[in-house]
This record gives C-alpha cells, structure tokens and sequence, in this order.
C-alpha cells in the first residue's frame, strides 16, 4: 500500500470513513457501484493528489486491495465514527487531518482548502450549515484532540458532538450546503444516483 505523496499538496492527511456495518443501507457503502466505479473511489477521485496523506479507516477485517492507500482498522468495534477518526488520527504522520465519510459522494475541493485555512489557531473545524446542522464527518481535527477522544470513549460517550466543547472549534458557516449529502439509506443511494445518470 502506498500514499499520494508525491502529488501532495498540502502538508496534511485526508481520513476518509470506510468503516461501519450501514444498518440503514442494508449494503457496504464504501462499495455501492456509481456508473464506473465503487463509491469510495469515486469520492478519492475528487481529492487525488490535494494531500500529502491518505488514510482509509476501515472496521476489523475490512480489505479494500483496490485502493493504493493504507487501512486502518478500529481499534474497538462498535462506537460508530468517533473510533475511526481515532484511528486515523494515531495513525496520522501529519498534525492536521480532513475527515470525509464516504458516503458523502460530492466533495468540493475548494471547500476542503477553505477548512484547512481556517484550522489555524483551532483543534476542530466544523462546517455548520442550516438550522445548528453540524457536518462532524466533513471536518478537520487534529492530532491534539486524540487524548480527549479517548476520554470521552472511556466515560461510554461515543459521541463526535461531545468532543466539541472540549476543543478548540471553529464552527464555519455555510451559506449554500446543498451539495453536501450523505447517502444512509437505499432510498437515498438511489436519487444520487438517478440524478448522476440524467448528468452524463
């Protein structure tokens, strides 16, 4: 396995959340079939070559051999994405990470440089769109926030809100967020993907 170095960019490592068993979607997300593609290569395309590292966090005895990036498996099974942004970020050679699920099949690199340029002087920065709709899975945290993560896992709080108010966070508002969307369900899998066809 190798990482996208020598297109980096930026001095940071990207995380992207493969892990999960997708209880709602009945199926691997990371998986799901786009017109040419599975869905996580689709989202890593979007970002080739913008960081100088790339991560996978996969849950135990997950193998994703098709991808040329490290796995990182959870260290424990079963509390959702804070344990894999935990184990992106010990496994991180950079300070400043972007986590990105991958079930956000839209990225917009533009918006990802904005997150980072905002990271100065903060631990977390967190896009805040809507009505105090939060977006923990497409945010930037960095590697001091470790300790306190483990904190929160060993008080029984898996959850990633709870880490806020213990970091240094940036909310940054989002005027127009209708291109960020997660796909949870089959129900939503299905009109992204009616909506890329009717593109092409």
């Amino acid at each position: 396995m190798i990482s996208n170095r020598r297109k980096a960019r930026r001095p940071a490592t990207l995380i992207v959340l493969a892990g999960g068993s997708s209880r709602r979607m009945k199926r691997i997300k990371a998986v799901l079939p786009t017109p040419d593609k599975p869905l996580i290569q689709h989202v890593l395309n979007q970002v080739e070559g913008l960081f100088a590292e790339v991560l996978i966090s996969v849950s135990r005895g997950q193998k994703y051999d098709f991808l040329p990036y490290l796995t990182v498996e959870d260290e424990s099974e079963g509390l959702g994405p804070i344990a894999g942004i935990l184990s992106g970020l010990r496994a991180a050679t950079h300070d400043t990470c972007i986590v990105i699920a991958c079930d956000i099949p839209d990225i917009d690199p533009a918006f990802l440089a904005n997150l980072l340029e905002e990271a100065r002087g903060y631990e977390i920065v967190v896009p805040l769109s809507g009505e105090m709709k939060y977006e923990p899975l497409l945010a930037v945290y960095k590697k001091s926030v470790i300790p306190k993560i483990k904190s929160l896992i060993s008080a029984g709080d898996f959850s990633i809100l709870s880490l806020f108010p213990l970091c240094r966070t940036r909310f940054m508002r989002v005027e127009d967020a209708s291109w960020i969307r997660n796909l949870n369900t089959p129900k939503d899998y299905n009109e992204w993907m009616k909506g890329r066809v009717k593109d092409m």
